[in-house]
C-alpha cells in the first residue's frame, strides 16, 4: 500500500519538497498582500514577526566584535550564526513588509483620491430625517430575587416610559454575583456579559444584601466610553438606592429616562416634556418624609441626585428657568447627605452636576452669578479627583470649567478668565486619551480651540489663531461628517470663523477665501429643518467672512450678500429663545449695512444700521455684557458718523462721538488694542468732520 508521500511523488513526479516551501511562501506572500487586514493574514504576520525580528537582531549583532566573542565561547561560528539568522529573517520579515505596504498602497493615496478632510467635507450630509433611536437597557438575573419578582417589576416600569424616549428593556439570562467577592470582580463581569453594543446599561446586583425593607445593592453599568450615570467615571458602577421595592421601581424609572433624554439629545432627537411627570413622581417620593423619613442618608442623597440631574436635562430640553433652579436645589440636597470627607466621590460627582445645572441657568437667565457658583463646584469636584490621581474625571471637570471660564470672560473686559480657561481645556485634551475616548479628546481640542481664538481677537494677536486653527483641525480628525454631521458642521464653522480672523488680521486674502469656502461647504445641503440654530450660526459666520473680505478687497456684492446671510440666520433666532445670539445679529447686520451705505452712498442704508444697532443695545447692557455692549456701541458710531459725513449739520456727527466715548470706556488700549486703536481712529474722523463744520466743542 502507497503512502502519501509515494502517492505525490508518483501523481506530481516534477514536486519536490523545496519547490513545495517556495510555492507555499509565494502564495502567503500573494494573499498577505491581497487581505492585508483579515484575522488570518494578521496572525501569521504576528507569528512570524517575532522570530523575524529576532533573527534580524542576532543577524546585525554577528558584525560587533564583543557578539563575535559572546558566540565563540558558546562554541559556536559566528558566520554560520549570521547565515541562519539572515535566512531566518529573510523568510520571516517579509510578511510583515509586505502588509504594511499593501496597507499603505490601499489606503488613501494623494495621486489618486482626494484627502480624507477634503473628501468629507464634498460628501453629502446623511439622510438624518431618517434616522431613529432606541435606547436599550439590560436587567441581569438579580442575586437572591426569589421568582425573579422585582427583575420582573423593572422590566415593566420600563416598558411603561413615555414612547417619546424610545426605551426598550430586555432581560439578560444571567447572574452577577455580588456577595461574597469583590465589587471590582462583579464590575467586570457586568462589562464581559453583554456583548450587543446596541446596549446602553445593564441593572445587576442582589436583592437580599440591604436592610430590610430595602432591597439591594444593585448597580447600574454603562458600556463603551461613556461616562457612568452622573457623568463621571469612579465609581466604575452607579451604585442604585437601597430603597423598599415600591420606591425603588420609581426611582429607576427616573434614572432610566433621564439617560435615555441625555442620548436623544445629543443626537438632537427632540422628546418634550417626556421627563417631568416622572420627575414629579419622584420628587413626591423625595418630598414625603413619611416615605423618605426611613431612607438612609446616601439612599436620600441618591435620590436627590438623580431628580437634580433629570430636572437639569428637562429644563434645557424646555427652556425652563424653573426646573433648572429645581435642578440647583436637589442638587444641593444630596450635598446634605453626601460629605467630601465620608463620601468624596459621589460629593464631587454632586458638584460636577451642581456646576453643570448653574451653566445652564446662567445661559438661560443671563445672570454673571450662577457662572462663577458653577465655577466654584467644578473646582470643588477637581479638587477631589486630582487629590484621587483620577486623570479621567479630572479632565472631564477640567473641560467644564473651561467652557464655564470661556462664558465669564463674555461678560468681563479683561483677558485673566481667558487665559486659565485655555490652561484647563489644554489639561483636559491631556487627559483624554484619544484612542480610547475619542469624542471626548476631539470636544476638548475644539473647546481650546474656541477659548484660543477668542482670546487672540482680545489680544490683537495672530499667532493665537494659528494655534486655534490647529485645534479645530485636530477635532476634525475624529469627527465626520457622516457618523457625526452635527459636530463637524461646528468644528468646521469654527476653523472657517478663525481663518476668517486670522486673514482679517493679516490682511491675508487666501485665508478669507478659504474660510468663505469652508462655510459654503457647511451650508451645502446643510439638514435645516433638524437642527435650525447651527444652520442659523453658519449663515452668520458666513456673513462676517464676506464683511471681512470686503475689508481687504471692496466688491459692491459682498455686503449685500453678507445682509441676506444675516436675515437668514435672523429667520431663525428669536429674541425670545436667545437674546444675546439675536442681539448679535442685530449687530452683524448693522455691520453689513453700514458697508452697504459706504459703497452705495446711501443714506437709508446707514438709517436702518443705526436701527439695527439701537435693537441690539436693549439686549447688552454694560453691566452683564461689557464687550458686546461696548462694541456695539462704536458700531453705532461709525454709522452715525456715516450719516452725519452725508448730511448737514452736527447732529448725527456729535452722536457718534458720545457713542465713541462711551465705547472707550470698555475698550481700552491695555485689555482690547484692536478694538481701541479702531475706535479711536473712527473717533478722530468724526472729531475732524465735526471741526470742519465750525464745531468748537470738546
Amino acid at each position: 500500500m502507497r503512502g502519501p508521500k509515494q502517492y505525490m511523488a508518483d501523481r506530481f513526479p516534477w514536486l519536490n519538497l523545496p519547490d513545495s516551501i517556495a510555492a507555499a511562501f509565494v502564495l502567503a506572500l500573494i494573499a498577505v498582500s491581497l487581505w492585508p487586514h483579515s484575522r488570518l493574514m494578521v496572525d501569521l504576520v504576528f507569528i512570524t514577526a517575532i522570530p523575524g525580528s529576532i533573527a534580524a537582531i542576532v543577524w546585525s549583532l554577528t558584525f560587533w566584535q564583543s557578539a563575535r566573542v559572546q558566540i565563540g565561547r558558546l562554541k559556536l561560528r559566528y558566520k554560520a550564526v549570521r547565515r541562519i539568522a539572515g535566512i531566518a529573517a529573510m523568510s520571516c520579515l517579509p510578511f510583515l513588509l509586505l502588509q504594511q505596504a499593501s496597507i499603505y498602497l490601499q489606503g488613501p493615496n494623494i495621486l489618486r483620491e482626494l484627502p480624507p478632510e477634503v473628501a468629507d467635507a464634498t460628501a453629502p450630509y446623511p439622510d438624518v430625517e431618517k434616522w431613529r433611536i432606541r435606547v436599550v437597557f439590560a436587567i441581569a438575573h438579580l442575586e437572591g430575587d426569589n421568582g425573579q419578582q422585582l427583575e420582573g417589576r423593572l422590566r415593566d416600569a420600563l416598558s411603561n416610559i413615555d414612547p417619546r424616549l424610545h426605551i426598550t428593556p430586555v432581560i439578560l439570562n444571567s447572574t452577577i454575583a455580588v456577595s461574597g467577592r469583590p465589587q471590582g470582580i462583579a464590575h467586570l463581569d457586568a462589562l464581559n456579559s453583554v456583548t450587543n453594543v446596541r446596549v446602553e446599561a445593564l441593572i445587576w446586583g442582589g436583592a437580599g444584601g440591604a436592610p430590610r425593607p430595602a432591597v439591594g445593592p444593585l448597580y447600574e453599568t454603562k458600556f463603551g466610553s461613556d461616562s457612568q450615570f452622573g457623568a463621571v467615571y469612579l465609581p466604575s458602577d452607579f451604585k442604585l438606592p437601597e430603597l423598599p421595592p415600591d420606591d425603588l421601581v420609581k426611582v429607576v424609572r427616573l434614572i432610566v429616562a433621564t439617560q435615555s433624554a441625555e442620548s436623544m439629545r445629543e443626537w438632537m432627537f427632540k422628546f418634550g416634556d417626556a421627563l417631568e411627570p416622572i420627575i414629579r413622581e419622584t420628587r413626591a417620593l423625595a418630598d414625603d418624609p413619611r416615605r423618605s423619613g426611613g431612607w438612609t442618608a446616601d439612599a436620600r442623597a441618591r435620590v436627590n441626585l438623580a431628580i437634580g440631574i433629570a430636572s437639569k436635562i428637562s429644563g434645557v430640553e424646555l427652556k425652563s428657568q424653573d426646573s433648572l433652579k429645581s435642578a440647583v436645589t436637589y442638587l444641593r440636597r444630596a450635598q446634605e447627605d453626601w460629605t467630601r470627607e465620608h463620601d468624596p466621590l459621589e460629593w464631587a460627582m454632586a458638584q460636577l452636576n451642581l456646576g453643570a445645572a448653574l451653566n445652564q441657568l446662567s445661559e438661560l437667565n443671563l445672570q454673571l452669578a450662577p457662572l462663577h457658583e458653577s465655577k466654584a463646584a467644578y473646582k470643588n469636584a477637581l479638587s477631589v479627583y486630582q487629590g484621587r490621581s483620577d486623570s479621567l474625571d479630572s479632565a472631564t471637570v477640567q473641560f467644564q470649567l473651561g467652557r464655564a471660564l470661556e462664558q465669564i470672560a463674555n461678560h468681563e473686559a479683561g483677558n485673566d478668565s481667558l487665559r486659565q480657561a485655555a490652561d484647563y481645556c489644554r489639561a483636559a485634551v491631556k487627559g483624554f486619551d484619544v484612542k480610547f475616548y475619542p469624542m471626548s479628546w476631539a470636544a476638548a481640542q475644539a473647546q481650546l480651540g474656541s477659548v484660543l481664538s477668542l482670546l487672540a481677537d482680545r489680544e490683537d494677536d495672530a499667532d493665537g489663531y494659528q494655534n486655534a486653527i490647529a485645534a479645530f483641525r485636530e477635532a476634525l480628525k475624529v469627527y465626520t461628517k457622516r457618523s457625526d454631521p452635527m459636530l463637524w458642521a461646528d468644528a468646521q464653522s469654527q476653523l472657517a470663523e478663525a481663518l476668517e480672523l486670522l486673514g482679517a488680521a493679516r490682511s491675508n486674502f487666501d485665508d478669507l477665501k478659504q474660510s468663505v469656502a469652508i462655510s459654503r461647504q457647511v451650508l451645502d445641503g446643510f439638514p435645516r429643518k433638524w437642527d435650525r440654530q447651527r444652520w442659523a450660526a453658519a449663515q452668520a459666520v458666513l456673513g462676517n467672512e464676506l464683511l471681512s473680505l470686503n475689508d481687504l478687497q471692496p466688491n459692491p456684492s459682498y455686503p449685500p450678500e453678507a445682509a441676506k446671510a444675516f436675515r437668514a440666520s435672523l429667520e431663525e433666532q428669536s429674541r425670545d429663545r436667545d437674546p444675546i445670539a439675536w442681539a448679535t445679529l442685530k449687530v452683524a447686520l448693522g455691520n453689513a449695512l453700514d458697508e452697504m451705505g459706504e459703497s452705495n452712498n446711501e443714506s437709508w442704508c446707514f438709517e436702518q444700521a443705526i436701527q439695527n444697532y439701537n435693537d441690539a443695545l436693549e439686549v447688552f447692557r454694560p453691566d452683564r455684557d461689557q464687550i458686546q455692549w461696548a462694541r456695539a456701541k462704536s458700531d453705532l458710531g461709525d454709522a452715525l458718523s456715516g450719516l452725519g459725513t452725508r448730511g448737514p449739520g452736527v447732529t448725527y456727527l456729535k452722536e457718534a462721538v458720545d457713542n465713541y466715548h462711551q465705547a472707550l470706556t470698555v475698550l481700552t488700549k491695555d485689555k482690547l488694542p484692536g478694538d481701541w486703536k479702531k475706535t479711536q481712529n473712527n473717533l478722530e474722523i468724526a472729531l475732524d468732520a465735526l471741526h470742519q463744520r465750525g464745531w468748537n466743542g470738546s
